[in-house]
């Protein structure tokens, strides 16, 4: 609960305009990036698997600062859902879709979606914010 979601937002941002800063459009054509490593083939579409290792990371904390700790209680766990509800509408206002979608994505595809006890404790205000940063996040 120590983490400020704006300042969470903030540092997100910079790490994904970096990322993407250095993304050479060639490299998202084809599926070169999507082949299993192979030694011959590690350098090619670095600056794509480098988004993709960052999104893992991402949607690795989140699933973490949630899931990671055995003493936390569904209410802890309504807090912090709640903060992670709040970096990705921070995470909107910045125009950063891909964190904000990251951090979306786990909370709705992960095991984050099946603690009935967490989400029965939500408040209908946090619940109707998941709800609205979910249809945005689908086509």
């Amino acid at each position: 609960m120590a983490f400020l979601p704006k300042l969470v937002v903030e540092q997100l941002t910079v790490m994904d305009a970096e990322l993407f800063r250095k993304v050479v459009p060639s490299q998202c054509l084809g599926s070169t990036w999507g082949k299993r490593k192979k030694h011959s083939k590690e350098h090619l579409a670095h600056t794509i698997r480098a988004t993709i290792n960052h999104f893992r990371r991402v949607a690795s904390l989140v699933v973490t600062t949630c899931l990671g700790d055995p003493s936390m209680t569904a209410q802890d766990r309504v807090r912090v859902v709640e903060r992670w509800i709040q970096v990705a509408q921070e995470c909107e206002i910045l125009k950063n879709f891909s964190s904000s979608h990251t951090v979306i994505y786990v909370l709705k595809k992960t095991f984050i979606c099946h603690l009935k006890n967490t989400w029965g404790k939500f408040p209908g205000r946090a619940l109707k914010d998941l709800r609205s940063a979910i249809a945005k996040t689908n086509p």
